[in-house]
């Protein structure tokens, strides 16, 4: 299929910056300052020789696939968009660059680069930080009349900026309006172009409402539409510009609005208490999607930690638990935040206000020194009756040296032994195996500190660790298939993907486009199976394993089941949980055709490390003493999860940081039964070995560290 790239860059470009942004290619690496990015685009701030330019690209897939082959990419609109405001006459940022690459008329990329326009402030910036400009009446008219001036020059050419708000208008120190950011602008017939002039207009009075009086704002608008007196037209018209965000305005949240938000509530959110105080939410800390949202903010000038429960349903009986809980460890003397307020939201759903601990942060899950207070804790709790449901690490937090119980929605009141021990395996289970296994007489030991008149059953206890751990590695795999708090995943008509949240912004590019990322990458392997090469994403090192289909008959085999990226990335996320070395797994793309599967690409962290083949390469020199520890160590690991990798040769152990690390996982498997896993780890155990002469020292040394089952 042919690929097309059109990219130009203006004649009046500076020659540094020229070449910096020479090619698609080029603009696509750059590295820079993040300062917006989304599904879609990743917006830039890069300074090349005393200039700055911010650099948008777009690369994602969009909520509207289709629009890739049916609409004009946004990225072209936006440049043809800034092409008319500067025929206009209206001030906005000066283009630099733009282009788009298509591969057989599907649109795959596209970027544009504006210079900086220097010593701006948005309008919005100035609201939020309530601007001292903003109480000047002689600043105020200047602006208010170029508002005006800007909007009607683009209404009265049927044009509409789709996206007209305070955050997308600068003004310089001269006091000049400036209007950017315009990828959703159009121009419009009736009926069609009144609705949308209205929807214009009323994304500035949103905000406008906040901020200046009815009499400013209704002068702006006689200034917009060249009149001194309003007509029964303009009344007609404001009705429809004041009512247009009625039940969705954004000056405060409702329960409604957040659970309409889904993932992505506004940071500096206010929210209207029902004693008539209001609380501002700077920061989203957790976030539950259309039941419960934390985060910290301020009320009455006070830092808090604001628990909002928004569900349409059952958010009365979570507030309630919360706080029977806190009110639970407050009585018994465990130590928890301090519970400020509490009661419903003016307009459905309920909250809970606690101090805010600034310093807080949760134990490490490996420092034997951090937990040994959580599980004196958790002692106490169990022995004053009381025990956490929802028993992990992320429930306590460590400030100053005292250890704080947190989520009062998880405290219940029990005294059987049963859910005591329960409750503890569920604690011990938040470990990784190896290291609990370590810690667990120490462990235990803090325990019964707390609860000296426990009788702990070591076989029960363990048999219920095992059941727990179990039940959440279950979990945490079909979260890494599914859209969550730790996933990002989407299953559309041509592709699936799945990418470890945080790592979203890194990876869209890569996500968007895999394989021209594969093919400008180091290459590390290119065979017919697969084809591995290393790649660098703003510094990152990462490898992109793409799965080859081999012909008509492998694509069709292949098409009906899940890939062996699919496998893969299931077998890394494995290993990671259960702590056995191998390279983060980062993102998983499959090609679809409806249900239908096709190539396949895994991404990974890259493992700076040489194979076991290369590095233990004299057959009569047996390996040190620490690494042959260190790969015994992993083996044993392997055998107690009950772990085969099916191709376990040297070449794909890779020692890497003092450790091996295991990859080319898509024959792996954990087995249920202990004779298939006994067969299928004989034969790892032939296959690592045959790397090795028989009866060579290496080979010696080697049998001498595998595991035997």
């Amino acid at each position: 299929m042919s690929q097309a790239t059109d990219w130009r860059l203006m004649p009046d470009v500076d020659p540094v910056a020229a070449a910096r942004f020479a090619d698609l290619d080029s603009v696509f690496a750059l590295d820079g300052e993040i300062v917006a990015a989304d599904s879609m685009t990743r917006t830039l701030r890069v300074e090349i020789n005393g200039r700055r330019y911010y650099v948008k690209r777009y690369a994602g897939l969009g909520k509207k696939p289709l629009r890739r082959w049916f609409a004009t990419p946004r990225v072209q609109l936006e440049w043809e968009n800034l092409g008319h405001f500067a025929d206009w006459g209206i001030p906005t940022a000066r283009l630099v660059g733009y282009g788009l690459q298509s591969r057989g008329g599907r649109f795959q990329r596209g970027a544009l680069i504006t210079a900086e326009i220097p010593d701006t402030t948005d309008l919005g910036w100035l609201a939020r930080h309530g601007d001292p400009r903003l109480k000047s009446r002689r600043w105020l008219d200047g602006v208010s009349r170029q508002l005006a001036d800007i909007a009607r020059r683009m209404h009265e050419r049927r044009f509409v900026h789709g996206d007209f708000k305070w955050r997308n208008l600068l003004v310089d120190k001269a006091d000049t309006l400036h209007l950017i950011d315009c990828p959703s602008g159009g121009f419009w017939w009736p009926p069609f172009l009144e609705y949308r002039i209205v929807k214009d207009l009323a994304c500035l009075d949103k905000l406008a409402r906040r901020h200046l009086s009815r009499s400013r704002r209704l002068r702006f608008y006689l200034d917009y539409a060249r009149k001194k007196a309003l007509d029964a037209d303009d009344k007609r018209r404001i009705r429809g510009i004041v009512g247009f965000f009625s039940g969705r305005d954004e000056a405060l949240a409702s329960a409604a609005s957040l659970r309409a938000a889904g993932r992505n509530p506004l940071p500096g959110t206010r929210i209207a208490l029902e004693d008539g105080s209001l609380a501002t939410i700077a920061t989203w800390q957790r976030i539950l999607p259309g039941k419960r949202l934390t985060g910290s903010g301020e009320w009455r000038g006070r830092k808090v930690l604001a628990k909002l429960f928004i569900a349409a349903r059952g958010s009365e009986r979570h507030w309630q638990r919360e706080g029977r809980g806190a009110e639970n460890l407050k009585r018994h003397g465990l130590p928890t935040p301090a519970l400020l307020a509490s009661g419903p939201l003016c307009d459905g759903g309920h909250y809970v206000l606690y101090d805010y601990l600034a310093a807080a942060r949760n134990p490490h899950g490996a420092a034997l020194a951090e937990l040994l207070p959580v599980f004196a804790q958790v002692g106490r709790m169990h022995a004053k009756g009381l025990v956490q449901e929802d028993a992990h690490l992320g429930n306590f937090l460590l400030e100053d040296g005292r250890l704080y119980v947190i989520d009062g929605d998880a405290i219940r009141g029990s005294a059987s032994p049963a859910d005591c021990t329960a409750n503890l395996a569920l604690l011990l289970a938040q470990l990784q195996p190896r290291a609990e296994a370590e810690m667990r007489a120490a462990l235990l030991r803090a325990y019964s500190d707390g609860n000296p008149n426990a009788v702990i059953d070591a076989a029960q206890l363990a048999a219920a660790t095992a059941r727990a751990h179990k039940a959440r590695l279950v979990d945490y795999l079909d979260k890494s298939l599914r859209d969550c708090s730790l996933f990002k995943s989407a299953r559309r008509v041509d592709r699936f993907f799945s990418i470890v949240r945080t790592e979203t912004g890194l990876l869209a590019p890569l996500i968007h486009d895999p394989d021209a990322w594969l093919e400008k990458g180091v290459p590390l392997k290119r065979g017919r199976t697969a084809t591995l090469a290393r790649v660098e994403v703003n510094g990152r090192q990462l490898v992109i394993k793409r799965y080859n289909i081999k012909g008509p008959v492998h694509a069709l085999s292949r098409s009906w089941r899940p890939s062996r990226a699919w496998h893969s990335w299931l077998e890394g996320h494995r290993l990671n949980f259960l702590g056995i070395a191998t390279p983060r797994p980062l993102a998983l793309v499959e090609q679809r055709a409806g249900p239908l599967r096709g190539k396949a690409w895994l991404i990974t962290e890259y493992c700076d490390g040489e194979n076991l083949a290369n590095r233990w390469c004299d057959p009569d020199t047996a390996p040190p003493a620490a690494e042959l520890d260190a790969l015994g160590a992993l083996l044993r690991q392997l055998v107690a999860a009950r772990i085969s990798h099916g191709d376990l040769k040297a070449t794909n152990l890779l020692w890497c940081d003092g450790t091996p690390h295991l990859i080319d996982l898509d024959a792996m498997r954990q087995h249920a039964g202990e004779a298939a896993f006994r067969r299928a780890w004989e034969k790892d155990c032939a296959r690592f070995l045959r790397n090795w002469p028989q009866g060579s020292a290496l080979r010696r040394a080697l049998e001498l560290v595998m595991p035997r089952v």
